[in-house]
């Protein structure tokens, strides 16, 4: 019984807070960021987005957005409980690669714009796909 009650407390169950400032703190670190460099881009005290980090405060979406936009990467990577684990994408349309690879190589703004264009697309999908369901 004892055992099982030491093992039970050695497996705590992480919080929210804790979960989000794993992945910020591991993003930040394979982008090769420090704390501080993170802290003075969205402009908060050094003190402040380490508590973050460590999942003893709970960010505000407004500074979840600005961690995610200096990161570079969506909000959903921050505050997901699964977003360290890695997908298997297999593209069979070959033309479909070949045009993936492209926009890879535009730049930025080009690229920004040609997602930005996929995103609106596939969110009108999504909408029609839900007014059906409604009517």
């Amino acid at each position: 019984m004892y055992l099982c009650v030491y093992i039970c407390s050695m497996v705590k169950k992480k919080s929210d807070n804790e979960i989000i400032g794993d992945n910020i703190r591991r993003i930040r670190e394979q982008k090769g960021f420090s704390q501080k460099e993170i802290a003075v881009a969205i402009e908060a005290a050094p003190t402040q987005y380490s508590r973050v980090e460590t999942g003893k405060v709970s960010p505000s979406l407004k500074t979840l957005t600005k961690i995610a936009k200096v990161l570079d990467v969506p909000l959903d990577n921050l505050v997901n409980a699964d977003s360290n684990k890695t997908q298997e994408i297999t593209i069979k349309d070959k033309s479909l690669f070949e045009k993936v690879r492209l926009i890879d190589q535009l730049p930025e703004s080009e690229k920004n714009m040609v997602l930005q264009i996929i995103d609106l697309a596939l969110s009108k999908k999504k909408f029609k796909e839900l007014l059906k369901e409604i009517s």
